[in-house]
């Protein structure tokens, strides 16, 4: 039982210290790429939110852009190293927020219906309904209460992680280990499709973000490991 405990207390000591070491020094700032865009959704100008309307916006039916489901890749790609960014959800009017982000390969599904697991290059939450899941294969439900609304995506290209961080309070959500990356690039992959739901990237970090802030987002007038989650580790 000593050992155990000894045991217990080395693993929460070996979680703060990767926790303290991937935040704040490996954020990065984020934009998102309008060429990728559903023809539904609108990036702002500075390409730091997204939101989805009930119209198509006329822009180029080109390889590179979503058409089926309502995503929007980020301009970047990682391929080694670990890498953390901060999204806001914001609602601009009453309703149900539908709203996913997380990574996905470069050579994600662009035209037609992806598989959004794993399996299919997408490594993600998803919120809907109240809801929140992690979209393993099966999806993977998770009850939070609050839902947080402020999310840290952290990605790990050396280890084969990506994880998820309440941005309130610092503390992680869940984490997909072994990941299947296959020696590709890895870009952030955002998904909306309720209207008034909007997306913002932030420079903040979770130790500095508080909600008083209140930041706004900008408006979208332009076309456009050692962690071990509360619903446990995914291998896949």
């Amino acid at each position: 039982m000593h050992c155990f405990s000894i045991l217990f207390v080395d693993e929460q000591a070996a979680e703060l210290a990767w926790r303290k070491f991937l935040l704040p020094h490996n954020t990065v700032k984020v934009t998102l790429d309008p060429d990728t865009a559903h023809p539904q959704l609108v990036v702002s100008q500075d390409k730091s939110s997204v939101r989805c309307e009930s119209k198509r916006q006329q822009v180029p039916d080109t390889p590179e852009r979503f058409d089926y489901w309502y995503c929007v890749l980020g301009h970047e790609e990682f391929r080694e190293g670990r890498h953390c960014w901060l999204v806001e959800v914001k609602r601009e009017q009453k309703g149900n927020l539908g709203w996913a982000m997380g990574v996905a390969r470069a050579s994600v599904e662009r035209k037609r219906g992806m598989n959004m697991s794993p399996e299919g290059g997408i490594w993600a939450v998803e919120y809907y309904k109240g809801l929140l899941m992690f979209l393993t294969s099966p999806p993977t439900p998770l009850s939070l209460s609050p839902v947080p609304m402020r999310i840290c995506v952290c990605l790990d290209c050396t280890q084969g992680q990506v994880s998820f961080i309440n941005a309130e309070n610092g503390v992680e959500i869940f984490t997909f280990t072994a990941a299947s990356f296959n020696g590709e690039s890895i870009r952030p992959w955002f998904w909306v499709w309720t209207w008034g739901t909007q997306l913002c990237l932030r420079d903040s970090t979770p130790q500095t973000l508080s909600p008083a802030l209140g930041e706004s987002c900008p408006s979208p007038d332009t076309t456009a490991s050692p962690l071990l989650g509360p619903g446990g580790a995914v291998q896949e």
